[in-house]
């Protein structure tokens, strides 16, 4: 019984890491020059893309087309004077007047692409019929998540597995099931990595499976940041397979001349994932980049070791458990000490306010997460009880709650594949605007925005008496002032609700960022004051 919970729990583990999940768009656009659906006059010479993160750009990343879907004949695109971030599309010359569309696909910072348009008018606004475009097949899609998750699957078993195997079990060089278990996870780590740089281009492109060994895109795949990642990765898993093949005719991997590259392979490995991740996007990458690398090398280590551990020592009906498991217990520990150091630190980076837990998808899933990781921790501690204890019924007691750590690990890795294709709380989560400020007179004014991000927003303003009720006056209106003194600024265009409460039910914001909202109030005749309130647009 005990050997067939083994091989499920395993299956499963890799099931829920293959289990193909739908990307989210982490990197946005949060400026464009010319803004989404201006009208300029004449044409501009080129057209100025921001987004919210770095972004990598192949030859047709940026297109621009026409009122009639047309694709025009432009030079490549190329980064701005705004960095990685920017993008510059260079415009013909002698474009007519009407609308015109730039449809953009680009490489997010965590290596998935991401789509979109925006679009522009010269001299006055046409009908549009367009396409952005731009979706890999289902076959590229699937092939990349499977090629993903054995890559992550690998490199646990890989390091966590040649850990147990190399140092914690003194028998362990001798076990033929070990060996062959650890080759195996090597060989999903090389088999993954090289899948994903093949497929990469295809994937970035949209593109079919029919384009994996198109030269050009192999090309591009390998001019990103996350091609050299993944260039590295297969070089430094093929030192480390060399170094395991001498550690096993050594009989383990204490010597310094094996245990001291093998380790710098290892950490080599982990920083292949966290340097091409959001780890190094957003708040304090510099700190950011190395717990995030600490988190992926605990996960390994426990998740990696365990796995070997149920498949070639607790499945085993008269496997020797002294010396291994104990010390696997005490490296558990260690590891969960590490985790859930990294772990707070982690989701403060990711989800920023408290108010995002409960009302994001991202917020959400880390809830569900942390509960299982709890109930993971709940059963190392019966297990690390039940080695204090010892008895004749111990390896019993080992394999149920091991495989429970299993099962368990199984959601925990399920969960996590999602948090890391699902939108950062940070990113997605959005704090209406509430607040109350001194006006003319000894009244309050009351201004809600909401959602307070860029695009359209509904913005309220209350005047309120000193007695809390509406107060009349004979004007109000309201201007946004733009973060850059480049922007002009925008006229929020307020029409009065009721007697003191004035609204603007489309006020479009085009970008994030700290605007002020100048109230301007005429009590009299004569008599008009100005009340500025910083207003956060995400």
């Amino acid at each position: 019984m005990t050997s067939r919970i083994a091989r499920w729990t395993l299956a499963a583990l890799v099931a829920a890491a293959i289990l193909p999940a739908a990307a989210a768009a982490h990197a946005t656009i949060v400026a464009s020059t010319p803004g989404d659906t201006a009208v300029v006059k004449a044409a501009p010479p080129q057209v100025t893309l921001k987004w919210s993160e770095s972004v990598d750009l192949g030859a047709h990343a940026v297109r621009l087309l026409d009122g009639s879907g047309k694709e025009l004949p432009t030079p490549a695109p190329r980064h701005g004077p705004g960095g990685p971030a920017t993008a510059v599309l260079t415009l013909p010359r002698g474009l007519g007047n009407g609308t015109y569309v730039v449809a953009w696909r680009v490489v997010s910072a965590d290596s998935h692409p991401v789509s979109g348009a925006v679009s522009f008018s010269i001299g006055a606004p046409s009908a549009v019929l367009f396409s952005a475009g731009g979706t890999s097949s289902a076959a590229v899609r699937g092939i990349d998540a499977v090629g993903r998750g054995a890559a992550f699957v690998g490199l646990a078993i890989t390091i966590g597995g040649s850990l147990v195997l190399l140092v914690l079990w003194p028998e362990g060089p001798a076990s033929r099931r070990a060996r062959r278990l650890l080759w195996g996870g090597i060989g999903a780590l090389l088999a993954g990595s090289v899948a994903v740089l093949l497929l990469q281009g295809p994937y970035a492109s949209g593109g079919a499976l029919s384009g994996a060994f198109s030269p050009s895109l192999i090309s591009f795949s390998l001019s990103t940041r996350f091609g050299h990642a993944l260039v590295i990765r297969i070089l430094l898993a093929l030192v480390f397979a060399g170094l395991v093949a001498r550690a096993l005719q050594r009989g383990g991997a204490r010597e310094p001349a094996i245990a001291v590259p093998a380790a710098a392979c290892g950490l080599g490995l982990i920083a292949t994932w966290t340097l091409t991740d959001h780890s190094r996007t957003g708040v304090q990458t510099w700190l950011g980049v190395p717990v995030a690398s600490a988190h992926l090398l605990a996960m390994a280590l426990w998740f990696g070791g365990l796995v070997l551990l149920l498949g070639c020592v607790l499945g085993r009906p008269h496997a020797t458990l002294a010396p291994v498991v104990p010390r696997f217990s005490r490296l558990a520990l260690a590891c969960f000490a590490v985790l859930g150091a990294s772990g707070l630190y982690l989701s403060w980076r990711q989800v920023g306010a408290l108010g995002a837990l409960p009302s994001t998808d991202f917020g959400k899933l880390l809830l569900l997460k942390a509960g299982i990781v709890l109930a993971i921790v709940g059963l190392a501690a019966l297990s690390r009880r039940a080695l204090r204890r010892g008895g004749d019924d111990l390896a019993r007691l080992l394999r149920r709650s091991v495989a429970g750590e299993a099962f368990l690990g199984v959601a925990v890795l399920g969960v996590t594949a999602t948090l890391v294709n699902t939108a950062p709380a940070r990113v997605s989560y959005v704090d209406p605007v509430d607040t109350t400020v001194a006006g003319p007179a000894g009244a309050r004014l009351q201004v809600k925005l909401s959602p307070a991000k860029a695009g359209r927003n509904v913005l309220d303003v209350y005047l309120l008496q000193r007695d809390g009720s509406l107060m009349v006056v004979p004007e109000l209106t309201a201007r946004l002032l733009p973060p850059d003194a480049g922007t002009g600024p925008l006229n929020a265009g307020l029409a009065a609700a009721e007697p003191g409460h004035y609204v603007a039910d489309d006020l479009s914001v085009p970008f994030a960022g700290r605007w002020t909202l100048r109230l301007q109030i005429r009590t009299s005749e004569i008599d008009e004051d100005d009340v500025d309130v910083p207003v956060r647009i995400r």
